[in-house]
């Protein structure tokens, strides 16, 4: 029969929207992390990143860029703000065992019982789970992956022996777009994708070259240096992840954001299901009560950014890109920007016709 894989979740019984987020100081020997709040730039994947915990069921991020760009410390970051979630890492060339784990067929045969040997998915219960260069993963090893990120849980089958293993994590995977692409479908079955692309600004390279230095020499000072940001951001995703479930998403932003959807020739029901979960998320860090089109807009590029048909991935997506092929979707023309399609009053106040003189 399937029974439950318990091993490996004595230390984290909660999902990750039931993780208490009361700060605590890292155990003694564990690994000093670069903090989040000393990150320099790279707002677009930290707002990714953070919608993403407050709102799991966005279902992942997917981070484009080249090595050297900070995708990994970025990630890594992110427990520095919960430190009860950890990011566990799938190293390249992880075989099905190690990912999913292993059973003890002798010892059920012998005993009764299953005894099984968690793999990284169920050690990643619970926290983040990063794949560094996914687009090197097997596709089928990638499909047990996602499967098991959009349900919460995977079976583990060993010679006759069936176990249900929990597996609610969140996924962020990270890949360089010219090394190889994922299929089409797997590319759906992430939440968020963005580009993360190297500092261009001589000054904003050296900020980066500055505290990496300052971290390097001295990590525990370098930590109280950033602890008062660090905290603000902790306590703001906190209250933020508290209050998503109360933001309400407006009849008329769901229409106006599926509207926007179709005239752009996304197939998929992902694409609306991402952005307004995204745009609940980033209303609730904001503080507010209601989801808005301005949510909308900030969210959409980043969930169409390996959706749109024809899109060069090489090129980050924008509100006026989407914007740009919204009003010439579907046989449209600028005209119909006047015409009202982008609905109002979430992209433009209607102008008020005076009545006609008799």
């Amino acid at each position: 029969g399937v029974q439950t894989c318990r091993k490996g979740m004595e230390n984290n019984p909660h999902s990750l929207r039931d993780i208490s987020h009361e700060g605590a100081p890292a155990p003694a020997g564990r690994e000093i992390l670069y903090p989040f709040a000393a990150i320099v730039g790279q707002e677009e994947a930290k707002e990714a990143l953070l919608l993403t915990l407050i709102n799991p069921t966005i279902h992942g991020v997917l981070l484009l860029g080249e090595k050297g760009t900070g995708k990994t410390t970025l990630v890594r970051s992110l427990s520095t703000l919960l430190p009860e979630i950890q990011v566990v890492d799938l190293p390249l060339g992880s075989g099905e065992e190690m990912v999913l784990g292993t059973v003890d067929a002798e010892k059920a045969l012998a005993t009764g019982k299953v005894a099984v040997q968690p793999g990284i998915l169920s050690r990643a219960n619970g926290h983040v789970l990063y794949i560094d260069e996914v687009n090197l993963l097997s596709d089928h090893l990638m499909d047990v992956i996602l499967d098991a990120a959009a349900t919460g849980r995977y079976k583990l089958e060993r010679e006759g022996i069936s176990t249900l293993c929990q597996a609610r994590f969140i996924l962020v995977g990270s890949m360089n777009p010219e090394e190889g692409w994922l299929r089409p479908q797997l590319l759906d079955r992430f939440g968020l994708a963005v580009h993360v692309s190297a500092l261009s600004s001589v000054e904003g390279r050296a900020e980066v070259y500055r505290r990496a230095q300052a971290f390097e020499a001295d990590p525990e000072g370098f930590l109280r240096e950033y602890a008062p940001l660090q905290l603000e951001i902790s306590e703001k995703l906190r209250r933020a992840r508290e209050r998503l479930n109360t933001v309400q998403i407006p009849d008329d932003l769901v229409r106006a954001t599926i509207k926007t959807i179709l005239r752009l020739d996304v197939s998929t029901h992902r694409a609306e299901l991402t952005v307004l979960r995204a745009a609940q998320a980033r209303a609730a860090w904001e503080g507010r009560e209601t989801a808005t089109w301005e949510d909308v807009q900030s969210v959409m590029p980043m969930a169409l950014q390996h959706r749109l048909p024809g899109q060069e991935m090489q090129r980050p997506v924008t509100w006026e890109m989407v914007e740009e092929k919204a009003l010439r979707g579907r046989g449209g023309s600028e005209t119909k920007k006047k015409n009202g399609w982008f609905p109002t009053p979430f992209y433009r106040k209607k102008k008020v016709s005076k009545p006609r003189k008799s």
